[in-house]
């Protein structure tokens, strides 16, 4: 049995088309775990009709408490022994299921991981981490690694920071999840997100084997963006965030490289810190200060000056520059530059 998770908050106009692509599959041994999220909208309702309708949907609903402490829930419940997971607003091809079952099964991996679709709704962009399959076994800990972070020629895409660290678009071994200290999402209340990097950073250094497929079967819809609110609390969250990365490369003994990697991803970070300060309701001179500070504190401003650049895109590289020499009116410029470019998306 697959167990499909997914944790549901106010998407009733998307929540059927998921609905549809997971009690469709072909693959037909599933369960289907539904947490509402404390949903105002109709997204219960909706919930309540497919559970009725389908044995294999199992709804659970509870007041508001955050999407990590909905999969927790689920994770506590669910029987299968592989686990999936689907956010609402996304969907799936039909032969996701049986198509990662087979390719773990043949490999004896496991986890297999794939490409998805970004949904605009007047377009779709595949993204992929590579090109071709890929294979990680006696090499896993590059895979490992590669999640908390990119170093050296990996730094010539740092637009696939976020992308391998999904929890989405990944098949999972049950058993270890619920090894004897079972792995559970941290509260992104606390860290305000990746606590799918998080989720995987443990998760992968309790296996052996695992495969990627360049099929792009999941498809992310985008357009309900986290990064368009902000948020005031963002950096310490974030800085609790890069605390328990460093403290899992500590607890599993992990090499330097992982501490490089945590470096980049810690310096990459200033720019969704950066746009987040420009999506504040404050003067264009309260943002160019508050920019000024964050280069100015030192988590950011040791990770920017140990951060090699040699293999970013031009642009990037022009960005870093700025940041790294603290030449915040630079940073601004290209921040607001990144902001247009992201709405008119």
């Amino acid at each position: 049995m697959i167990s499909i998770i997914v944790p549901v908050y106010n998407v009733a106009p998307y929540l059927p088309k998921c609905l549809d692509s997971l009690v469709n599959q072909t693959y037909r041994d599933l369960e289907i775990i539904c947490v509402n999220d404390g949903s105002t909208d109709d997204s219960l309702r909706i919930l309540r009709e497919y559970e009725a309708r389908d044995k294999r949907v199992n709804v659970l609903s509870r007041e508001n408490r955050g999407i990590s402490c909905s999969r927790n829930e689920a994770l506590e419940i669910a029987q299968g022994e592989w686990t999936m997971f689907v956010d609402s607003d996304d969907w799936i091809d039909l032969n996701t299921c049986q198509s990662a079952l087979d390719t773990v099964l043949q490999h004896q991996a496991d986890m297999v991981m794939w490409a998805y679709v970004r949904e605009y709704g007047h377009k779709s962009l595949p993204k992929r981490y590579l090109e071709k399959a890929t294979i990680w076994e006696d090499n896993i800990a590059s895979l490992h690694r590669r999640i908390v972070g990119p170093i050296n020629e990996e730094l010539r895409h740092p637009d696939t920071l976020d992308s391998w660290g999904t929890i989405w678009g990944k098949l999972y071994r049950s058993s270890h999840i619920k090894e004897k200290e079972p792995i559970r999402f941290v509260d992104t209340k606390l860290i305000g997100s990746a606590e799918d990097v998080l989720f995987n950073i443990a998760y992968i250094g309790r296996i052996h084997k695992t495969v990627y497929l360049p099929e792009t079967w999941y498809h992310y819809r985008k357009g309900n963006s986290y990064t368009a609110t902000y948020k005031a609390d963002l950096p310490e969250k974030w800085n609790r965030l890069y605390t328990k990365i460093a403290q899992e490369i500590t607890k599993q003994q992990l090499g330097e490289d992982f501490n490089q990697a945590l470096n980049n991803r810690i310096s990459m970070g200033i720019v969704g810190l950066g746009l987040n300060e420009l999506y504040a309701t404050t003067s264009y001179k309260q943002k160019k200060g508050r920019i000024a500070y964050l280069l100015n504190r030192s988590i950011y401003k040791n990770a920017i000056l140990n951060f090699p650049t040699k293999n970013l895109p031009f642009h990037w590289n022009i960005f870093y520059n700025f940041a790294k020499h603290q030449i915040t009116l630079g940073v601004y410029f290209m921040l607001a530059l990144i902001k247009s470019i992201i709405q008119n998306d």
